[in-house]
């Protein structure tokens, strides 16, 4: 397949560049800067340079391809969300146009935070009911503005991304959480941490892009999950580990004045998003290292290494 992936210089989207091309297809990736066409030219892909705003040339990778996925997103929280909304919601009429009345796929990247915790601690599916309270409720419009591509013909599908994608000794949220520990000299969890969390490595989750691309069906939603289980107390005694650092509780005010109150939000926000639709129906299995082993002796290793260093 000729595959056009936005996205494809960012941390997921490279694994995706390279399984993709592993598996014989031929990538064609937005880069935004020449250092972007140089990386997807190593790995053996073919840039197409702009960003979310160049919507001629979305549209025209997209007529070109024979599927379309669509991991680019504008992480600015310094940025009016109304914008940023906006933005990606006239690239998905970019990407998603060209492919109207065809069988290609086009494959977008939502949240499994979307949804309420279920109330009795079990884990939630990607029909239960939306979050009015969390941070970034309003990104299920996003979702919803590209499902509804399916209604004029096009085989659109989202894959919901759990909180902590890790792997690679990279991620966005890990090697933060790591790096304020070290310099803080202590790794931290709110209150008790027993809230559970939703995770995935990032090979499995490009994994997931491609058999999305291959099997699902216009409309479907599928949680990217591999383990629900490790509670933030774990996390913080997994850095710590790798840090060897002291480990202690402290009170939501506390983690407030530490992080700020959208990452202490975040860390205390219950996800336990079941894989099992995207497992049965496309045959997904998960089978990296689990996030807690990889922290303490996989591949963060390095960066924890400079980190004691200083």
């Amino acid at each position: 397949m000729r595959i056009f992936v936005t996205g494809a210089t960012g941390y997921i989207g490279r694994v995706v560049t390279e399984q993709a091309l592993a598996e014989g297809h031929a990538v064609y990736g937005l880069s935004r800067n020449e250092a972007g066409d140089a990386q997807l030219r190593a790995q053996g892909a073919t840039p197409v340079r702009g960003d979310l705003t160049s919507l001629d040339a979305l549209g025209q990778a997209s007529a070109q391809a024979e599927a379309v996925l669509h991991l680019a997103y504008i992480h600015d929280f310094g940025m009016d969300y109304e914008e940023v909304l906006r933005i990606d919601a006239a690239a998905v009429d970019a990407l998603g146009g060209p492919l109207r009345g065809t069988e290609k796929a086009f494959v977008i990247t939502s949240g499994t935070a979307l949804v309420d915790p279920d109330p009795d601690g079990g884990e939630t599916t990607e029909d239960s009911p939306l979050t009015q309270t969390f941070a970034l409720k309003d990104r299920i419009r996003s979702e919803r503005h590209a499902l509804r591509l399916s209604e004029d013909g096009v085989r659109v599908s989202a894959i919901r991304l759990p909180p902590y994608v890790y792997g690679r000794g990279g991620s966005t949220f890990m090697p933060m959480l790591m790096q304020m520990a070290a310099k803080a000299g202590e790794s931290v969890y709110v209150d008790d941490g027993r809230i559970r969390t939703s995770d995935v490595h990032v090979d499995d989750a490009a994994a997931l892009y491609l058999l999305a691309a291959r099997k699902a069906k216009a409309g479907d939603v599928f949680n990217g999950t591999g383990s629900t289980t490790v509670t933030l107390r774990q996390m913080a005694e997994a850095i710590g580990a790798a840090l060897k650092l002291p480990v202690r509780s402290v009170s939501r005010e506390e983690a407030e004045a530490r992080w700020g109150q959208f990452l202490t939000v975040f860390v205390q926000f219950e996800n336990r998003s079941s894989n099992r639709k995207a497992v049965q129906q496309l045959g997904w299995q998960p089978k990296e290292i689990d996030m807690l082993t990889d922290i303490q002796s996989g591949s963060y290793r390095e960066l924890a290494a400079k980190l004691r260093q200083g």
